[in-house]
């Protein structure tokens, strides 16, 4: 805040001491919105060939410069390019999708490179802070739920403390969830830590002064506004939003759309890139329409990028459903094939066993 904002609200509140607590707040609003106003006007525009310049040295430079944050997801990162600084992404499911699992998974793999605040209103800090302890050691959730660990998992929770020692991640459970006060306390983190990505779990849970009757215009507002945060500051916020009912209502189509995004249209106007999770085996769908198993497999549907192409991905969910992994094809018996492993063995009958290729069992 500058000297002579600050100055303007002090004289406000130093003129009007007997004047109704929401009169101030309405006159300190209209200053900082004045405020903003004059700051537009204030902003010259640039030449193209500066722009095209500064741009070149971004497109030459070093990948680190170049403002793209990777997910750490490698088909989601060839897919996308990555996420980027000054965007608003919205990560949509279904509950029972792994919204919340997967937002630990990102915020971890991010959190290496850039740092990252994990904002949530679900969960205390210690409930957040066992999901991402349980990511890192590959320990079950229930274990740390019901305090039940073997002597191996007590060595490896006691050392857990080395595995975030370069991870740049802090965590802020707010019981305040208006969209003014969690962008004050960004703002703050983006200044004090140098924070480059915002993760908000979920939109649903955000409220506002504005448009407290509709709940449809309160949730575009603060979508507008996370995007603004987004392009100010030059950070990439990255929001968990539910979807409608409309999904279990359909009887032929479980994947999600962009008309289910919950409460708002402005969701899918505002955000850069909207991607979906969605589980098939959630739905009891046991094969994808080649007839491969669907077992703890996820899609990630990418269903609008204002920076690329849309399309789909697969990631793995572990047993334990605390870890989102790259999805590696395996090698399925399957008994139309044999006459396949038959051919092979007639190619190879010449090599000797050194020379033949090992087959991993």
């Amino acid at each position: 805040m500058s000297q002579n904002l600050q100055q303007k609200i002090e004289n406000i509140l130093a003129n009007n001491p007997n004047v109704d607590d929401r009169e101030i707040a309405y006159q300190v609003k209209e200053l900082l919105y004045e405020t903003e106003v004059q700051n537009f006007i204030d902003k010259k525009p640039r030449n193209i060939l500066n722009l095209v310049e500064e741009s070149l040295e971004i497109y030459f430079g070093e990948p680190e410069q170049s403002g793209v944050i990777k997910t750490g997801f490698d088909d989601l990162d060839a897919l996308l390019g990555g996420f980027r600084l000054g965007e608003f992404v919205v990560i949509g499911g279904r509950p029972g999708m792994g919204k919340s699992h997967f937002l630990v998974n990102l915020s971890l793999n991010i959190s290496k490179t850039n740092p990252v605040l994990y904002v949530t209103f679900d969960l205390s800090e210690f409930l957040l802070t066992t999901r991402f302890v349980s990511a890192v050691s590959k320990i079950p959730l229930r274990n740390f739920l019901h305090r039940n660990f073997n002597e191996e998992e007590k060595q490896k929770i006691s050392a857990i403390g080395n595995e975030f020692a370069n991870r740049q991640l802090f965590i802020h459970d707010s019981s305040n969830n208006a969209i003014a006060a969690i962008k004050a306390h960004c703002k703050k983190l983006i200044q004090e830590n140098g924070v480059q990505v915002i993760v908000v779990d979920y939109l649903q849970m955000m409220t506002s002064i504005k448009h407290k009757q509709n709940r449809e215009l309160e949730i575009s507002y603060i979508c507008r506004e996370l995007k603004s945060l987004a392009k100010e500051f030059n950070v990439c916020v990255i929001a968990a939003s539910q979807l409608s009912r409309e999904v279990e209502r359909r009887s032929w189509d479980k994947r999600p759309r962009l008309s289910d995004l919950r409460d708002s249209g402005g969701i899918e106007q505002d955000a850069d890139k909207v991607l979906f999770i969605y589980r098939p085996e959630y739905y009891a769908i046991d094969e994808d329409e080649e007839g491969n198993s669907t077992r703890n497999l996820a899609k990630i549907i990418v269903a609008k990028n204002r920076t690329g192409c849309l399309g789909e991905i697969n990631l793995l969910i572990d047993n334990d459903f605390t870890n989102f992994l790259n999805y590696r094809h395996e090698f399925s018996f399957i008994e139309s094939r044999l006459g396949e492993l038959e051919e092979d063995k007639e190619d190879y009958s010449g090599l000797n066993s050194i020379d033949a290729p090992q087959v991993p069992y």
